[in-house]
């Protein structure tokens, strides 16, 4: 059918249509005939014939799988109807899903969170039913990464089903049907992240005042970017520096690094170098603070990388290569461990982006069921909410011998439309339940709940498995490798602390609910089992699940009631001041409760509710102090004891000062300027001579705009000259409230209520820094 004639049949149809409604609005208008006659007399509408091969609205709005099916999740996507013959219509079910009713009742909540609620999946699960597991594993990025996900799931030779029903039997098949998909990857490149850069400040000698002149060109250029240095001495007496630091500054900065090709490509080479606007802001900062020319300049780029891995590359190259580093907040950078604590500080600030094209997913089940009828639960479950993405999935069973088999799922991120994937905690809601539902049409026993409603302690990820499998059970291929990382003292914390979070997870120790949200599902989760109890009292699932939960609420109680004692004391309140004395009461009441509480607890848990309970009684015993210290009249704390608690915090309060005091400077400047204009104005004005009355009520208003103008002028010199010495008073003592008369300008009193925000952050950064140092009292 071509194109005119497509336009053509629409035509037809809308002149039908509006012919239609012109029909039934006249209907509407004449008087009405009650009875089945009128409706037998009334004239039936044509129904408008299809246009001749083109596909119906309904495929068209709903949409086709690659296989030729619904499209499930176009169809979840599509709003719900209401209200109308529609809306009262029921569903039809779903082609190929089960026609006998689900044990548990699906529309009871057998399979779903949100359907029966609470009880019944409890019930559920007092009659033997597991909980449905559906993880993500990994993301991968290129056709390399997603083939060798592939074949992992295809490990132990276990064949792989795809999407459309093949079966890939070999590691090349699935190579090849993975470079298949790969024509829709994403084309993006990852983020460039982290790059190291050579700092020359021409005709700068090695002296102390050379080597200061680097350190303020270092500061400055790289403002707002986190950054690691070190600074050495030249053949030719002179310094240069390297600096390794984030692409990402400010909230709409990024440094970039342009690659050049010089030659050809088999002679050539790349040359790299900072795009203009990067180089020009570094350049001008450099100039501003040092007073260097920006032509004595020179900015060199090495190779930029991606993510906190580039980072910590990064950094271990130039350690290797010159020496320890230091950082932007003075810590200094001298070794494996250290670069790869600072590649994690700064993982938040870097803003790494990476395409994602395939996702790797496991569902999993106890040992006991028939794997066949799992690969079908599978099967559906994938089709139903990834109907049309491309996926193979394998079942493994190899684990068995320990208590579960699973499958192996790798899905593209982005399906036919090219609309991506992004798992949240709703999509993951909603996976489980489908989950659920086509495991109980197969007769499984699987039902889908949250871990908080079982006050289950969250498991242990991909990432800690990894790292003990590496560390207990070497490659065959990365042998040596391997038993070297095993074997380097600086991995040895990370691996012993991926055992204990494996450990943990097997143990399943109570989690203990901390957030509002948490304890109304532990609650909710406490009443449902109560009535499971009632009714079943010789059911011991029940029995254990209610002392479970039970202790749940209590001791999460006990920590929401420590946390908002604590939150009150700490805050401050000008209308009603609580003493020293009153905060230590209130510590040791605390300390007393949290000692009997732990009392009863064991293990994991014990632990982890005296982490939790420790961080609130820190906090509160160094607000004690600090209330102390006021009463006896202290009004100040020495730089060096701030910053020994604080750390770079007393250097972003002195810098926000400085920023205040440069703008204070530049609007008296201003108000000065415009002042004189008007003052110049004025005596220009009188100096004519022989004003008219007009003339004359124009120059009094004039005056009155130059006194005015002075006024502002005087104001303006004022405030800044309170910036001025705001700022010093920061920069000696940043914990000494600022006096009061500083307070000119609303940008100095926000400076003094962030001054006073940071000293309570203080408070709080302290105890989450430092372990459990045992109960404190005073």
């Amino acid at each position: 059918m071509s194109r005119t004639a497509q336009i053509e049949w629409w035509l037809e149809q809308v002149e039908a249509a509006r012919r239609t409604l012109d029909a039934g609005r006249d209907e509407r208008r004449r008087p009405r005939r009650s009875g089945a006659l009128d409706d037998e007399l009334r004239p039936k509408a044509a129904r408008a014939a299809p246009a001749p091969g083109a596909t119906p609205a309904h495929v068209i709005i709903r949409g086709a799988t690659l296989s030729g099916g619904l499209d499930e999740e176009r169809r979840r996507r599509l709003p719900a109807p209401s209200g109308g013959g529609a809306g009262r219509q029921a569903a039809s079910p779903r082609s190929g899903s089960a026609a006998t009713p689900i044990e548990g009742g699906l529309s009871g909540g057998g399979g779903g969170q949100g359907g029966g609620g609470s009880l019944a999946r409890a019930r559920q699960l007092a009659s033997g039913y597991q909980p449905a597991v559906v993880k993500v594993l990994s993301y991968a990025t290129g056709v390399t990464r997603a083939t060798k996900t592939a074949q992992y799931a295809q490990r132990e030779d276990v064949p792989v089903e795809t999407h459309d029903g093949r079966i890939l039997s070999d590691h090349e098949a699935v190579a090849d049907e993975i470079k298949d998909w790969s024509k829709d990857f994403d084309k993006r490149k990852p983020s460039h992240d982290v790059v190291t850069v050579r700092l020359k400040l021409h005709g700068v000698p090695d002296t102390a005042e050379g080597r200061e002149s680097y350190a303020k060109a270092i500061a400055a250029g790289f403002e707002g970017h986190r950054h690691a240095s070190r600074i050495d001495r030249l053949p030719s007496g002179e310094l240069d520096a390297h600096i390794v630091t984030a692409a990402a500054g400010g909230p709409k900065e990024r440094f970039r690094v342009r690659v050049e090709r010089i030659g050809t490509a088999e002679n050539g080479f790349d040359q790299k170098r900072f795009d203009y606007r990067s180089e020009a802001v570094m350049k001008a900062r450099i100039h501003a603070a040092a007073g260097i020319p920006e032509h004595a300049i020179s900015l060199g780029p090495g190779k930029p990388q991606h993510g906190r891995e580039g980072v910590t590359w990064q950094l271990n190259r130039l350690v290797e290569r010159r020496g320890p580093l230091v950082d932007d907040s003075g810590r200094a950078i001298g070794d494996v461990a250290a670069a790869r604590n600072a590649a994690k500080e700064w993982g938040r600030s870097l803003r790494s982006q990476s395409p994602r094209d395939t996702m790797h997913l496991m569902l999993s089940s106890k040992a006991g069921p028939d794997p066949e009828a799992l690969r079908r639960a599978a099967r559906a479950f994938l089709h139903d909410r990834f109907a049309d993405h491309r996926f193979l999935f394998g079942v493994h069973v190899d684990r068995e011998s320990d208590g579960h088999i699973h499958i192996h799922a790798v899905i593209t991120m982005k399906n036919e439309s090219g609309q991506k994937i992004h798992p949240g905690p709703s999509e993951f809601r909603g996976w489980r339940e489908s989950y659920a539902q086509h495991a109980q049409a197969e007769g499984l026993k699987i039902v889908a709940t949250s871990a908080m409603e079982r006050a289950s302690a969250q498991s242990y990820g991909a990432r800690d498995k990894a790292i003990v499998d590496v560390a207990e059970r070497p490659r065959p291929a990365r042998e040596a490798r391997d038993r070297a990382y095993a074997g380097d003292p600086a991995n040895q914390r990370l691996i012993d602390n991926a055992r204990q979070r494996i450990a943990a997870a097997r143990t399943n120790p109570i989690r203990l609910p901390t957030s509002e949200p948490e304890r109304r599902v532990v609650n909710e989760s406490l009443n449902a089992w109560s009535m499971v109890a009632r009714e079943q009292p010789d059911n011991t699932v029940a029995k254990h699940m209610l002392e479970r939960l039970t202790m749940a609420e209590t001791v999460g109680t006990i920590l929401h009631t420590i946390g908002k004692r604590v939150d009150h004391l700490t805050k401050e309140d000008q209308h009603m001041a609580i003493t020293s004395e009153q905060m230590a009461k209130d510590l040791r009441l605390m300390n007393e409760a949290v000692s009997r509480t732990g009392d009863l607890l064991d293990g994991e848990t014990k632990q982890q509710f005296r982490e939790t309970s420790a961080r609130y009684l820190e906090t509160l015993a160094n607000r004690v102090d600090l209330q102390r210290a006021q009463e006896s009249g202290a009004r100040q704390l020495s730089r060096s004891e701030v910053e020994a608690i604080a750390g770079p915090n007393a250097d972003r309060l002195i810098a926000h000062a400085q920023q205040v005091r440069i703008k204070e400077d530049r609007e008296a400047a201003s108000a000065e300027r415009l002042a004189d204009r008007a003052i110049e104005a004025e005596r220009r004005q009188e100096g004519r001579g022989g004003l008219d009355p007009q003339s004359q009520r124009e120059l009094t208003a004039e005056r009155a705009i130059v006194r005015g103008s002075q006024q502002a002028a005087a104001r303006e010199a004022r405030e800044a000259a309170a910036a001025v010495e705001a700022a010093r008073v920061l920069a000696e003592h940043p914990a000494q409230p600022l006096p009061q008369t500083l307070i000119q300008t609303d940008a100095l009193a926000q400076l003094r209520a962030e001054q006073e925000k940071i000293v309570r952050e203080i408070e709080a950064e302290r105890a989450e820094a430092q372990s459990i140092k045992g109960q404190r009292t005073t």
